[in-house]
């Protein structure tokens, strides 16, 4: 697939530091030309936003100060970031907190895989995706090596 969209800087929201660490190797080994920065709780992850301009935030839902929940409502109510594409990344694949996710405007549900193999796989698909642009995997999920279109009503 050919990229149409450069995703320059990425930023990770995730207190879990092994997590990070993962997400981090992966994606430079992947996308060399890719920055990723990283933050450990929510009050972080707005003032950084605030501060650093970023292509697409990978944001996990339980985090310390502002849960992902809080930030996904507080960035979509802010002038300044409120298009900036969200990825949320998290430990749950329960249906609900997917739906809870896109009922406050995420853009894309990725549950943690516990294989590098598969973050690997969502990362091509995730990053050669025009966002800007309503992508066809808008409102999807990625669970078990698989893209999943999410069809419950939201």
């Amino acid at each position: 697939m050919k990229q149409q969209y450069s995703i320059q800087q990425i930023l990770l929201a995730d207190d879990d530091t092994d997590h990070a660490v993962l997400f981090e190797k992966i994606i430079k080994k992947q996308f060399p030309h890719v920055n990723t920065s990283h933050v450990a709780d929510g009050e972080q992850l707005i003032q950084f936003l605030h501060i650093n301009p970023v292509d697409l935030l990978f944001l996990d839902l339980n985090m310390p100060c502002k849960d992902g929940y809080e930030c996904l409502q507080e960035i979509r109510k802010d002038p300044i970031i409120m298009d900036l594409p969200i990825i949320v990344y998290s430990g749950s694949a329960q249906l609900s907190d997917i739906q809870r996710s896109f009922i406050n405007r995420a853009d894309f549900y990725l549950v943690k895989p516990f294989i590098a193999d598969h973050l690997k796989t969502a990362f091509k698909m995730i990053l050669s995706v025009n966002w800007k642009n309503n992508p066809p995997i808008r409102q999807h999920y990625f669970i078990n090596n698989r893209f999943v279109p999410y069809t419950a009503s939201v």
